[in-house]
């Protein structure tokens, strides 16, 4: 039972000469209370703010944030470690978590229910959970400069926001990690090292990585700064010709990019090491991109992307790119709006079966290859008396493009349910499946909002009403109603 009878405890007001083993004696410092646990211990966090100065943080870096500072000690596949907030959202460290050393890998840590000020990273690990947890600067799995690998890990109800960096979140050169309902938003760079073609800004990247599953990953109101690179909201790459690193078997699974400055989905490895397939994209929306909605280009092997929403203002709303044509690939059940000037509206090396294309186009609607069957030209969001796309999440009931896909599936996204049984990891039953379990109201939305919008009004972070003119905007409500149309009431 969390916090039972064997917990250890800690608290801003704690006694390091306490016994750590009850509320009322709760130690002070990690440093201390890291020291006394183990394998399979538990550590609950007594509401407060934990500082460098006072409490230390869960950080190896005692030259940065003093010697109260400590981390988690690793369990085991039978006894893992839990550390965890006594109350969810009333407990704030002050400093990033990290987790591994290069020369030690940490695994079976569950970390949950706590507010990180300054990001964090799974540095070295493996079957490390966290979940519930929120994260005010960059958060990444995975490392550059060993060689440990950093797999089976779980990032589940957790959310992302950072200024001053070029990447918010990051899966490196890390294998079979779950990335499970996820908000990202990056708030502009606006350094040097977010300049030049070499440093796009992005939003989650998956790099030099294989078999990881995103799911229900959402990334809202990224900005960039005057001088930041254009990058992308999710974008890939593998760099690195290394069998450790082959780039592949990664997917997206009911994602939402909403407003992306320039790119809203950007794959492109480019060493030619990939395995098949390299990308598997289903039930995903890029809403009001500036650039192309859904880009794929360089390398790349039997690609599959189905059931897309896409709308961006300028570039192509879908584009494969002509390097593909050759390595086989799948796109179908699409929709394609131009939002303003856009150029192409599928612009693809993989023939398009079942799409909606509609909307103005500086060239023209298709290029490379046009729809093959179950083609449709008027905008979904007026093509019949039950328009066909009244919210970003779904295809309405008797609409147009209701069934109309391949096999009787709509044509376009629904992201309405939980992708992945929570708490399975990659490969476990159940992982990667839809499930039942409706997504929305999305989880954990007043923390959400309280920490994401602590210092912003823009966005979903409003302070007005949202469309009924009544009631406060929400993460929920600012999503179903990026289409034009009031949430539905049911929610």
């Amino acid at each position: 039972m969390p916090g039972g009878s064997g917990a250890f405890y800690i608290s801003p007001t704690g006694n390091n000469a306490a016994d750590c083993k009850s509320i009322a004696t709760a130690c002070k410092t990690f440093a201390t209370v890291f020291a006394r646990m183990s394998a399979g211990s538990e550590l609950v966090l007594l509401d407060g703010t934990y500082t460098p100065s006072t409490t230390g943080v869960i950080n190896w870096d005692t030259s940065r944030f003093t010697a109260n500072s400590a981390q988690i000690p690793a369990g085991t596949a039978s006894k893992p470690t839990y550390v965890h907030a006594l109350n969810p959202g009333k407990v704030k460290v002050d400093g990033p978590l990290f987790i591994g050393r290069s020369t030690r890998k940490d695994s079976y840590i569950t970390v949950q229910g706590i507010t990180f000020e300054g990001g964090g990273a799974l540095y070295n690990t493996s079957y490390v959970t966290v979940k519930d947890s929120g994260f005010h600067g960059s958060f990444g799995i995975g490392t550059n400069d060993h060689h440990n690998g950093n797999t089976n890990n779980l990032i589940e109800d957790v959310w992302i926001w950072a200024s001053g960096e070029r990447i918010i979140a990051s899966n490196y050169r890390a294998h079979n990690n779950v990335w499970r309902r996820v908000v990202v938003r990056g708030d502009g760079c606006g350094t040097s090292s977010c300049q030049g073609s070499g440093n796009p800004n992005v939003g989650f990247t998956v790099y030099d990585s294989h078999d990881v599953s995103v799911q229900n990953m959402l990334i809202v109101d990224r900005v960039l700064a005057p001088t930041d690179y254009q990058g992308a909201d999710f974008a890939t790459a593998q760099h690195t010709p290394d069998p450790q690193y082959y780039f592949g078997r990664n997917e997206w699974l009911g994602i939402i990019s909403l407003h992306a400055p320039d790119i809203g989905y950007y794959n492109f490895p480019d060493t030619g090491q990939t395995l098949d397939p390299t990308s598997k994209v289903v039930n995903a929306v890029v809403w009001n991109s500036n650039s192309d909605a859904f880009d794929l280009d360089r390398e790349g092997t039997n690609n599959h992307l189905e059931n897309l929403t896409a709308m961006s203002r300028n570039g192509d709303v879908v584009r494969i790119g002509p390097a593909l044509a050759s390595r086989g690939g799948t796109l179908r059940n699409v929709i394609a709006v131009s939002g303003g000037s856009a150029r192409y509206g599928i612009n693809s090396a993989y023939q398009p079966s079942h799409a909606s294309v509609s909307g103005s186009f500086s060239d023209a609607a298709y290029n490379q290859t046009a729809c093959s069957t179950g083609c449709f030209s008027a905008d979904p969001r007026a093509d019949g008396a039950t328009a066909s796309l009244k919210y970003i999440t779904r295809i309405e009931a008797g609409s147009a493009l209701k069934g109309k896909g391949h096999g009787g599936a709509d044509i376009g996204a629904n992201v309405l349910y939980r992708y992945g049984s929570d708490g399975t990891r990659h490969g476990q039953a159940g992982y990667n499946t839809l499930t039942t379990t409706k997504l929305w109201p999305w989880p954990n939305e007043a923390r959400i909002k309280a920490e994401m919008c602590a210092n912003t009004t823009r966005g979903f972070c409003s302070t007005g009403k949202r469309l009924d003119g009544v009631n406060p905007v929400t993460l929920t409500s600012y999503i179903w109603e990026a289409a034009g149309h009031p949430m539905p009431s049911s929610f």
